[in-house]
């Protein structure tokens, strides 16, 4: 029986934060590899209003490139130390990685590092590892090496995917030294948006998710700098590349409308903007990734119109459940506001794709230590949306996929227990691939 309760939302949703992971530089005198599950701390799972910033931060300028900020220098200070920069390629379900240089261990929970160092050209080695502290991959190739940076380094993947995300997450290998960062968005050559992250130890603040979404069309490019604590540049602004920028267009004919699990990320430390943890990412057909991590079916309800509407798609595959039953939301009200989402679909003309949400894994979500447990039938609830899902005209059974013959998340297939992490990923992505193509060779007429 569905028990009927009062809605008493968990603060931990699913949820996105400002960096909020150890993302750089920890000191260790200790040679073992055991993983300090105490310093992880899952990006996904943070309150959505955390983005408290040191100066109020100005969102949505019509042009803020002639608008300085009070109280921020033009003037760079001066970093004394020498410093080495290393970054390397993500290695799948890693959740930390281990640098070994000058007779000490640093831990990195980005694929990059800044380093203080007595001579830039000291030997290294970095390695892969575990959530159980096992080596995933030793003496990881190094992609670049940088002698004393004067910017941040930016690790946005935008140039990999078929799509900019609607809401874009900026992300950067740490700066030495910084106590806060200012991220700018920049469309058309003229700055609309500028952030400040929250004060934080310089090696836990590396990516910031951006709550407004990204609707107008045009160029767009994304810029950050360090700060210290009195909001003087510590470095120059991070340059323009492929992967800090991306186009805008409207008129998508795939579309994708979720939560986290839509949104991207995993493996507790890697951010939606690396492709490798983004399902879109195994689809053989272009999809368009409109969702925002942390929404409930009533929230996804609440921004069709603003979100989905301006894309005007052909298709819309909807994923969404998850951050319900895991905050006591009954099965019945999450199917009320999909079936609402299918209506304003068929009255716009979109052909709504319902995906069967992901299971939960609790062992595992109890063992990570820092995500809420969801409530005992939960499973009841997961149960009652996937059978309304299933009797819908089109649907994709994602959901059995990732199941273990206890009704829970595979665990081989996520770290933290709530987001698949790869592997799971690619169950998604393959899926509506192989939905689309059936749809495709059939002329659209199914």
């Amino acid at each position: 029986m569905l028990r009927v309760l009062p809605i008493v939302l968990a603060v931990a949703l699913c949820l996105s934060n400002v960096g909020f992971i150890m993302g750089g530089v920890k000191i260790s005198d200790d040679t073992s590899s055991a993983t300090e599950t105490h310093a992880l701390r899952n990006h996904l799972t943070h309150d959505k209003n955390a983005q408290a910033a040191p100066i109020e931060e100005a969102v949505e300028l019509e042009d803020a490139t002639e608008n300085p900020v009070q109280g921020v220098s033009e003037e760079i200070v001066p970093r004394e130390q020498n410093i080495l920069r290393l970054s390397w390629d993500v290695v799948p379900n890693a959740v930390k990685y281990e640098i070994f240089i000058d007779g000490m261990i640093l831990v990195a929970f980005t694929n990059g590092i800044e380093i203080p160092v007595s001579d830039v050209n000291a030997k290294f080695q970095v390695n892969a590892i575990s959530l159980e502290g096992a080596t995933l991959e030793n003496k990881i190739p190094i992609r670049d090496i940088d002698s004393n940076p004067t910017a941040p380094r930016t690790t946005t993947e935008f140039d990999k995917m078929d799509y900019p995300p609607i809401y874009p997450v900026y992300s950067w290998i740490p700066s030495v030294g910084a106590d806060h960062y200012e991220i700018e968005l920049i469309h058309d050559d003229k700055i609309i948006r500028r952030y400040f992250t929250p004060s934080r130890v310089q090696d836990d603040n590396f990516d910031l998710y951006d709550k407004n979404p990204v609707l107008e069309e045009g160029e767009y490019f994304w810029r950050v700098r360090a700060l210290n604590q009195d909001n003087q540049p510590l470095t120059e602004w991070s340059t323009k590349d492929e992967g800090n920028s991306f186009t805008v267009k409207h008129q998508i004919r795939f579309c994708a409308f979720g939560d986290s699990i839509t949104h991207g990320g995993g493996s507790i430390s890697v951010p939606p903007s690396t492709v490798l943890y983004n399902w879109e990412t195994y689809c053989a057909i272009p999809v368009k990734n409109l969702g925002r991590s942390g929404d409930t079916t009533s929230e996804l309800l609440d921004r069709f119109d603003n979100d989905v509407l301006p894309f005007r798609p052909e298709v819309l595959f909807i994923m969404a459940g998850v951050n319900d039953y895991r905050a006591n939301i009954l099965g019945w009200e999450s199917v009320e506001n999909l079936e609402l989402i299918r209506n304003k679909c068929e009255l716009n003309g979109i052909r709504p794709v319902f995906l069967t949400p992901t299971p939960l894994n609790p062992a595992q979500i109890q063992k990570i230590g820092f995500i809420e447990l969801p409530p005992v039938d939960w499973q009841e609830h997961q149960k009652f949306i996937c059978d309304w899902i299933r009797s819908q005209k089109d649907f994709i059974d994602v959901n059995e996929k990732l199941t273990d013959a206890d009704g829970n998340l595979r665990a081989e297939l996520s770290v933290d227990g709530l987001h698949p992490d790869v592997d799971g990923k690619k169950i998604i992505g393959e899926a509506v691939s192989y939905w689309l193509d059936g749809y495709l060779n059939l002329g659209s007429k199914t």
